[in-house]
C-alpha cells in the first residue's frame, strides 16, 4: 500500500503532475492512476521509484509497513 505522505508530496511538488511525469520517464496516466488509487503498486515498483528519484525520496518511504497499518508481526 502506498503511502499517503508519498501521494501528499507528489501533489504538493509544486510540479503539475503532467511534468512530473514526463521529467521521471512515465506518462502523465501512468501518474494520474498511481494518485488515484487505480494501480495499487507493490514495493519495488519502477514507477514508484522513478518518481520517488524525482522527489529525492528513498523509495521505501512511499509504502506503508505493517507496522504503520497497525499489524502486527507474528
Amino acid at each position: 500500500m502506498l503511502n499517503p505522505k508519498f501521494i501528499n508530496e507528489l501533489k504538493e511538488s509544486g510540479v503539475p503532475l503532467h511534468r512530473l511525469a514526463w521529467e521521471s520517464g512515465l506518462t502523465p496516466s501512468q501518474v494520474y492512476r498511481i494518485t488515484c488509487g487505480i494501480e495499487r503498486p507493490e514495493p519495488g515498483c519502477r514507477k514508484v521509484e522513478a518518481l520517488c528519484r524525482h522527489l529525492k525520496m528513498d523509495p521505501e518511504e512511499a509504502f506503508v509497513t505493517n507496522r504503520q497499518e497497525g499489524h502486527r508481526d507474528g
